[in-house]
């Protein structure tokens, strides 16, 4: 069995796609023209955390050659901001946009859980009902449209997980502390998101308990 047979033989109440399904182009798009090489090396030397971490802006990542194709190619010579996020999570937890596309590549295995903003209605999202779940491979450059609802990639496999996130620059950094909005789902600069009311931890930091329905899980391959 392949890793996409065995997390569905190990959730199978949970309809598992495969990105490279068609059903996956209502939510973006899956490159394949760009040199992983010198990334891939960077981040095989990279431990993968006991706790979920995102670096928003990597100075060594950002400058590497694949950043400025992606800057070029896909985001149209907008400057960006690249980091890593890796680490373990199980579960759809919350819910976020941006202005602006997000491009991912993966250094193992993992579920991205997607949503369209257009079932977002208010400030509450049913991610139960609104929701479908992708198995992304190892070496895997996709682009997630502005108007996808995601959040952190999920385990695959329960040794973690490890993927870039690149941006446009200044998206998930610290607002200022003098800075206002009316939007009640702003959290960062760029960064609107709700959660799911297991989250306490984000409850009580302010964010909304907008995610609704039962909670999202995936357990990873045994």
């Amino acid at each position: 069995m392949n890793n996409l047979e065995k997390i569905r033989a190990t959730n199978p109440e949970l309809n598992i796609i495969n990105i490279n399904s068609d059903e996956f182009r209502d939510y973006g798009v899956v490159y394949d023209e760009f040199d992983l090489d010198e990334i891939n090396q960077y981040m095989d030397n990279m431990p993968i955390p006991a706790e979920n971490v995102y670096v928003p802006k990597n100075p060594e990542i950002e400058k590497m050659p694949i950043i400025e194709q992606l800057s070029h190619d896909v985001f149209g010579g907008m400057e960006l901001s690249a980091g890593q996020c890796a680490g373990h999570c199980d579960a759809f937890s919350a819910i976020e946009f941006h202005q602006g596309s997000e491009v991912n590549i993966t250094f193992t295995d993992v579920i991205m859980v997607l949503g369209k903003r257009r079932d977002l209605h208010g400030y509450e999202f049913n991610a139960e009902e609104h929701t479908q779940l992708f198995y992304v491979p190892k070496g895997m450059v996709f682009e997630m449209f502005s108007d996808t609802i995601h959040y952190s990639p999920i385990d695959v496999d329960p040794a973690g997980f490890k993927a870039l996130v690149v941006v446009l620059n200044g998206t998930n950094e610290p607002l200022p502390s003098s800075f206002e909005s009316n939007n009640k789902m702003l959290v960062k600069k760029n960064k609107f998101q709700l959660t799911h009311k297991s989250r306490q931890d984000k409850v009580q930091a302010g964010i909304l308990p907008g995610v609704k329905g039962k909670l999202i899980q995936v357990k990873p391959i045994r």
